[in-house]
């Protein structure tokens, strides 16, 4: 990586080089977006929530879809392959198939909390908009062959894998399990008082229990 990555998208956003008007804008589209809906949420509320004008918006995008780009390309093509490369590059050399799993679990959960904001706006995107859904799968193919590479040969080579289960097998198995508690916490109960970290020892007993041999 050419530089340190920050903990988060929204962090990230407020250390970019931009007119102070474009970043309010951005960063109250950003929260806006993931609460609201796009489609909830009109310039106006963007611009009270910013403490700016409408005209200041326009300024700097010229429609409302123009903003939304503006948050979701360089988190897709710049800082996802840049998470990508530090997520891969820390997952253990040589591990037992419970740790890889605990190690997967407790740190794609974390980067899903950092930036539940922009997960939020690229989870309603994906599913109703076209260009974003290409942009994401372009982006989820060239990772496959790194899941592959990475991911499975680590849990493979822990010796404990159960035979027969194919990559695609496991990155659902896995991905499914955390994707469906982040929205659980996220749209379902957001308001629910419960202990995360118990939350995600079970979901690690469940990923184990299917991944593991009989």
């Amino acid at each position: 990586m050419k530089e340190e990555i920050s903990a988060s998208y929204r962090d990230w956003l407020k250390e970019q080089d931009m007119p102070k008007g474009k970043r309010s804008a951005m960063l109250s589209a950003l929260e806006l977006f993931s609460k609201q809906g796009y489609d909830g949420t009109s310039t106006m509320a963007i611009a009270q929530h910013a403490g700016i004008s409408q005209a200041t918006i326009f300024k700097y995008f010229k429609t409302k879809d123009d903003l939304l780009q503006a948050i979701l390309e360089p988190m897709i093509k710049n800082l996802l392959p840049e998470y990508r490369e530090d997520f891969l590059a820390d997952i253990p050399e040589t591990t037992t198939l419970r740790q890889t799993v605990r190690f997967l679990i407790r740190d794609r959960y974390a980067f899903l909390k950092q930036n539940k904001e922009v997960v939020m706006i690229f989870f309603t995107q994906v599913m109703t908009n076209t260009d974003t859904r290409t942009t994401f799968n372009h982006f989820i193919s060239e990772t496959a062959s790194m899941f592959i590479d990475y991911v499975y040969d680590t849990l493979k080579k822990s010796g404990d894998l159960q035979a027969g289960l194919t990559p695609a097998a496991v990155l659902r198995t896995i991905a499914g399990q955390l994707m469906i508690y982040f929205l659980q916490r996220q749209i379902v109960l957001p308001d629910m008082t419960v202990d995360e970290d118990a939350d995600l020892q079970t979901i690690e007993d469940l990923i184990v229990r299917a991944l593991s041999k009989k």
